[in-house]
């Protein structure tokens, strides 16, 4: 599945109601999640505050008994993949349910193809079809997250009096550059991800607005925190939970998704030529 790295941000998602055999639905409002995050890094488990653990959680306040679990499926080593970043919920209730997310617009945020969404009784696997929001997977492997730090700015009010040598320190600030290796035209836009032959060299469901740049991009606009993870890096080979917080300058000043990525093999595949974030880690 996906590689790193790869880049989250925080969803806000839609209410949703939850109906086990033989009683009346109920109301679910999940608190906002990140398209990525992991608990456990050797498990895949995806952490609390991610969309799946959202999801989780809120059922397990609802419904209350075992707590259901969610796990990501992504490549943490150096294969190249292209495939998208995908996750599993696992559920242990005694009875059927169904969790209906009212439009499928709302059931693909969580990364769900369908509004209605039915769970069979006792242990149970149901895996989403498309990624979730609030993530962009370019699904290379000989991508990083660098970090280089700056002095903005320093002003002295001697310059004008000459009478006063004090300085006005602005402090220093982190431009985290995302570089990754060639990625599938469909992680661009939308129109690359719903058209053949892009979408299935990029081995995604056509269907799945998710887990485009054009889409991290929309959500840079509104000044969002992005979590930015590294490439697995350890002999292990087990995957990193760890990121940098940063935000992305000046998103007006290119127009599209294109002008942030170059074509290395027009149209098929693409790679990013600079992307710079603003953190204060």
């Amino acid at each position: 599945m996906a590689n790193f790295p790869l880049i989250a941000w925080e969803v806000i998602l839609p209410p949703f109601t939850v109906s086990v055999a033989g009683g009346a639905p109920a109301d679910v409002t999940p608190d906002p999640g990140y398209g990525f995050g992991l608990f456990d890094k050797d498990g895949d488990i995806a952490s609390d505050d991610s969309i799946p653990g959202r999801l989780c959680l809120a059922l397990q306040a609802t419904l209350g008994g075992v707590l259901p679990q969610a796990t990501y499926q992504f490549t943490a080593n150096t294969i190249p993949s292209t495939t998208p970043l995908l996750w599993t919920l696992y559920t242990a209730y005694g009875s059927p349910m169904v969790l209906d997310f009212g439009t499928d617009a709302n059931a693909a945020i969580y990364g769900f193809s369908q509004y209605l969404i039915s769970i069979g009784g006792g242990v149970q696997e149901t895996q989403v079809t498309y990624n979730p929001d609030g993530v962009w997977v370019p699904c290379g492997v000989a991508g990083d997250v660098r970090r280089s730090t700056m002095q903005r700015a320093a002003a002295s009010s001697s310059e004008m009096s000459g009478l006063s040598t004090d300085v006005v320190n602005w402090g220093q600030v982190a431009n985290l550059e995302f570089l990754s290796s060639i990625f599938p035209a469909a992680n661009l836009t939308r129109w690359y991800a719903s058209i053949d032959p892009f979408y299935t060299a990029a081995q995604r469901n056509k269907f799945d607005p998710n887990n485009t740049l054009e889409g991290l991009l929309e959500a840079a606009a509104t000044g969002v925190t992005f979590r930015l993870y590294r490439q697995a890096a350890d002999a292990a080979g087990t995957t990193p939970y760890t990121y940098n917080e940063a935000r992305m300058p000046m998103i007006a000043e290119k127009s599209s998704a294109a002008d942030y990525a170059q074509a290395d093999d027009e149209p098929r595949l693409w790679s990013t030529t600079g992307m710079f974030f603003r953190g204060n880690t």
